[in-house]
């Protein structure tokens, strides 16, 4: 069992590479698309705190003195401030982020995508399909042999993985969610890794699977851009 912070630092391991100096460069995905310039990991029992390559260090030692006056959101117009002076702030992004101390055995029956029936990733999740190879476990829920909702490991390592879930426009407000998300969860815990989840405080659906998969709070992150 790992307490808050631990947690903290094992998802900032899955989300991001990080060179030798331990700043992060690129989202651990295969598009290397740039990781934020700034990472809070924030958890009762302290922070994680990342910052992009390319950070110059008086930034970094000027944010750092912000954070020692007080470990809270309280800091971060000041770290926003701070950034704004090397550039101008591009995005902000702020959720919850969860793990799995337990499924619902009631969702667990979602199907595994295998190469006999990835064909039904094609219609609504062609992206997906096309990515298979990096992105399992995937679980599907299909309707005429189309999937319709599905959940995939978004980011992965060999100890822990993140939660990708979707489903198509025209599916959503069923439960299939919980159905694709918990069959998912066991797989990557069957496997010895980690299973997390995380998403934006603004996403509704997204926090109301969380809820009803009774999934355990560790923390905040926030990535500024």
């Amino acid at each position: 069992m790992y307490n808050h912070l631990e947690l903290m630092s094992i998802q900032a391991r899955v989300l991001y590479i990080h060179d030798h100096a331990g700043r992060i460069t690129t989202i651990n995905e295969p598009t290397n698309q740039p990781a934020p310039r700034f990472f809070w990991g924030q958890t009762v029992a302290g922070s994680i705190v990342r910052f992009h390559s390319d950070v110059p260090n008086r930034i970094i030692h000027d944010i750092i003195q912000f954070l020692n006056q007080g470990d809270s959101t309280e800091q971060l117009p000041n770290v926003i401030h701070a950034l704004e002076k090397d550039r101008e702030i591009r995005g902000l992004w702020m959720g919850p982020a969860f793990t799995f101390h337990e499924t619902v055995k009631d969702y667990t029956d979602a199907t595994l995508v295998t190469e006999e029936n990835k064909y039904c990733l094609e219609p609504g999740f062609p992206t997906l399909l096309s990515e298979l190879k990096f992105r399992g476990p995937c679980f599907m829920v299909t309707e005429n042999n189309m999937a319709v909702s599905v959940c995939f490991s978004a980011r992965s390592n060999d100890k822990a993985a993140e939660a990708g879930v979707e489903t198509l426009k025209d599916y959503r407000g069923k439960g299939y969610a919980m159905h694709v998300t918990s069959s998912w969860a066991q797989a990557i815990r069957r496997s010895q890794r980690i299973p997390l989840y995380s998403t934006s405080w603004d996403n509704y659906s997204s926090l109301s699977i969380a809820k009803r998969l009774r999934l355990h709070f560790y923390g905040t992150d926030i990535s500024i851009y």
